[in-house]
Order: structure tokens, then C-alpha cells, then sequence
């Protein structure tokens, strides 16, 4: 989204509010503006409702802390981590809203990053912007947006200081009492983006001045914190082309089951007849050869044809009709296999018995066929014993 709208709330509902539109692809300022109090919000969303809002709270409300875990964070250990802090806090820990950034590996073990608010003023922030309208898909603390620097970075918003010393490393402060902070602090040197106080003694450098909200918002890409976690996360937005598109795609998938459906009516049709055709096959092979019992209609017709053509027995079908029915009346055996090699004359292939013996059987069979018969290894495999055999005809 290249157009992104930012809202910096105060700490009470009768707190000034700051809000910008900020073009991410220009990197420019599109609109902005200050309200008197959290209830002009309503008015602010009467006219741009249409943008997802990114909201800023006080830095100075929000408790950023890194808390030293022996590994790396799973879902069990972060639900232990509020009660690991519960003797730290003057309020019940039940009180408090206990949120999660990033875990960076440390020395021995892990440093998770969390953020503790009071519950109750979360719900009032997040009240305020909701009930005048706004879709709110993230909260952070106004401070953490300020850009990441080798030194301390600070800029003034209405009436605030606003520093960041490192990554997770925040403070909000009181302009009247910025030089007392800055003295407790001892800072090297501090990078500000809004004009210095004469009265205040810190050593600085001055980066070209900006609005503070333009500043933030620069930022906004570069992490992905918020306060809205757990129950409070966004719902996911629908999509609206789909909502656009919704009765269409019902109405096609309609369509394509019926087509489905047809075509599955079409193919019952066909199996039917199909089987009317078998049986009526299956009936007039037995009209003709009343005394074979059938197993395989198709190759019991072959072997028919092949015969009535003067087979020798040195053809694929010769060396079929031969073996399948010896196979088949042992009643213990399958044929797993065959390869016929037809300048050889030879048949060889390979069958599963119950027992050594229905091979022995099988051999003499095709042996009193006229057959030339070599067999070769046998061996047991799960109960069954498999072997090979192949035919020559001594003719």
C-alpha cells in the first residue's frame, strides 16, 4: 500500500492528536494535521475512512524490556514469560497486556524482546480509533519508529522528547524535564531532528529538521512490531474483488458441479452398457463351449482363435494356452510374469506357489504336453515360494 495513515494519540482522551498521510513510494507528505481531542477522530475518518491506519502511542506508556531465556523461545515459554516478570511490576500481572518482539541469540541462551501496557489503556486507544471508523492493523510505540542509528536519535512532538538509545531501548519525556534526564543518562552525544534548547547542555549534532510524524513514518517498513497480538490481533480484511465476484464464482461453481454431475450420469450409462455387452459375450461363449468354466473371457477367446489358426505351440498364445490353464487348474498358483523371445521359441516366466510341490507338478504337466521344460531357482519370500520355468518346444 503506498499510501499509509499514521495517528499519534496522547495518553488521555483530551490530549491533542497528530495524523499524516504518508506516501511510502513518494516519501512525501500527502495530508496531515492535529486534533484537539480523541472525539474529532470521527470527523478525521468521515474523511479519509478509506486508508488502514497505523497508530502511535506514548513510548512513555509502554515498558520495552529484553528478558534473558535459556533458548530459543517456543509458544510454552513465552505464555511463562508475564509471570517471570510479575514481581517487577506495581500492578497485577492480570492487570497488564504482555506482548512479544523479536529473540535475539545472546551469550547463554536467548534475549526476548517484550512490551508491557496497561490493558485497560490499550482498550481505551484502540476504542478511540474503532469507534470513529478506523481499520487499525498496528499499534507501536511513537519512539521505536525512530530511525536505528550508531548514536542516541531524538526529535520534540508537541511537547515531548522522544529518544531512542538502541533497537529496543525507548524513553518519552517531559520537555521540562529533559535536561534533567539527559544529565541521569550521560549520553556520549545525541542526534536530534527538531532544534536544541539552548538551556539544555547535552552534547548533540543537528540532522536536517523534519515533522516528527514524517520521521515515524520513514520508519514504519523497517519493522513489524505491534501492540496487537493474541486477542487483539486484526482480523484479516476481506478481499474485495472476491466480494465483487463472489455471486459469479458461486453461479460457475454451480455450473461445474452439474457439469460433473452429467458427466458422471454419462459414464454410469456406458459401464452399463459396457456390461450388457460383456454378458451378453460371456453368454454366447457359453452357448458355444458349455463345459469351460470362464475366468478371463477376453484370453479364453484368443486362445480359441489361436487354435482355430493351427498354433504349434511356438507362438505367444501357443505357449499361453499351455501354461495358464496348468497354472490355473493347480488352484495353488499365480503367474506373476512371462517374456517371450519369439526367435528362441521360448517361454519363460514366473509364477507364485503355495509349496514346493505345486511346481513339481506344474513341470510334469507341461512335460506330458510335449514341452521341453527348464526351471530354474526357487526360493521362499513371505510363506510363498516363487520360482521361474521356461518352455522349448521339442519340435
Amino acid at each position: 500500500m503506498s499510501e499509509q495513515l499514521i495517528i499519534r494519540l496522547g495518553s488521555t482522551a483530551d490530549a491533542p492528536i497528530w495524523w499524516l498521510v504518508w506516501s511510502q513510494s513518494a516519501q512525501e507528505i500527502i495530508a496531515s494535521g492535529r486534533l484537539a481531542d480523541a472525539t474529532e477522530l470521527a470527523g478525521l475518518a468521515a474523511r479519509i475512512s478509506n486508508r488502514a491506519a497505523t497508530v502511535l502511542v506514548p513510548a512513555c506508556d509502554v515498558i520495552l524490556k529484553e528478558v534473558a531465556v535459556p533458548t530459543k523461545p517456543n509458544r510454552q515459554l513465552l505464555q511463562a514469560i508475564p509471570y517471570m516478570l510479575e514481581e517487577e511490576q506495581a500492578e497485577d500481572i492480570e492487570s497488564l497486556l504482555v506482548v512479544f518482539g523479536q529473540a535475539q541469540a545472546a551469550e547463554t541462551g536467548y534475549l526476548q524482546q517484550v512490551a508491557v501496557v496497561r490493558r485497560e489503556q490499550f482498550v481505551q486507544w484502540l476504542g478511540w480509533v474503532q469507534d470513529a471508523g478506523f481499520n487499525v492493523r498496528r499499534m507501536v510505540p511513537d519512539a521505536l519508529m525512530l530511525p536505528d542509528m550508531a548514536q542516541p536519535v531524538a526529535v520534540e512532538l508537541d511537547g515531548q522528547w522522544l529518544l531512542k538509545q538502541q533497537a529496543w531501548q525507548v524513553s518519552c519525556v517531559d520537555s521540562s524535564w529533559w535536561a534533567e534526564y539527559l544529565g541521569l543518562l550521560q549520553l556520549p552525544e545525541v542526534l536530534s531532528y527538531s532544534p536544541w534548547p539552548d538551556s539544555v547542555l547535552q552534547a548533540h549534532q543537528l540532522a536536517p529538521a523534519e515533522l516528527p510524524l514524517a520521521l515515524l513514518a520513514r520508519q514504519l517498513d523497517n519493522s513489524t512490531f505491534t501492540l496487537m497480538q493474541g486477542e487483539f490481533a486484526p482480523k484479516k480484511a476481506q478481499n474485495k474483488t472476491y466480494l465483487q465476484w463472489r455471486s459469479s464464482l458461486i453461479l460457475a461453481a454451480a455450473c461445474a458441479v452439474f457439469y460433473l454431475g452429467s458427466q458422471m450420469l454419462e459414464t454410469y450409462r456406458f459401464n452399463q452398457q459396457a456390461a450388457t455387452a460383456q454378458a451378453e459375450a460371456t453368454s454366447l461363449y457359453k452357448a458355444k463351449f458349455p463345459q469351460e468354466r470362464i475366468s478371463n473371457l477376453k484370453r479364453q477367446v484368443e486362445r480359441k482363435l489361436a487354435a482355430a489358426g493351427g498354433s504349434t505351440g511356438s507362438d505367444l498364445l501357443g505357449y499361453l494356452a499351455l501354461v495358464e490353464p496348468a497354472i490355473s487348474k493347480s488352484g495353488q498358483m499365480s503367474l506373476d510374469n512371462f517374456r517371450f523371445d519369439q526367435k528362441k521359441a521360448e517361454f519363460k516366466f514366473q509364477a507364485t506357489a503355495a509349496d514346493f510341490q505345486s511346481f513339481e507338478q506344474l513341470k510334469n504337466q507341461l512335460q506330458q504336453q510335449g514341452q521341453q521344460i527348464e526351471q530354474g531357482a526357487l526360493s521362499q519370500v513371505a510363506g510363498k515360494v516363487q520360482g521361474t520355468m521356461t518352455l522349448r518346444s521339442k519340435s
